[in-house]
């Protein structure tokens, strides 16, 4: 699967998880999950190759419940190899 592709049907999972993704210039800090109050913020760094914005997605998504959420059949893959 496309990186592009990929990074669309993470940031639907984002949504479905109710985690904020924010695209921004990070250059003094790094990508990561953050939590406000009650609600999750995703910071991405535009800045980054596709590729290494996937890993930001799946290395941070990864900390939440999947199993009742519909998710492609290669995006669960992907996050039972990170957890491996």
């Amino acid at each position: 699967m496309r990186a592009s592709r990929l990074l669309g049907e993470l940031e639907g999972l984002a949504e479905k998880l109710g985690v904020e993704v924010v695209y921004e210039r990070l250059p003094s800090c790094r990508s990561g999950l953050c939590r406000v109050n009650d609600q999750y913020l995703l910071f991405v760094d535009r800045a980054l190759p596709e590729d290494a914005q996937v890993d930001v997605f799946i290395s941070s998504l990864s900390r939440f419940p999947l199993d009742d959420l519909q998710v492609v059949p290669y995006v669960r893959e992907l996050f039972k190899s990170h957890s491996a």
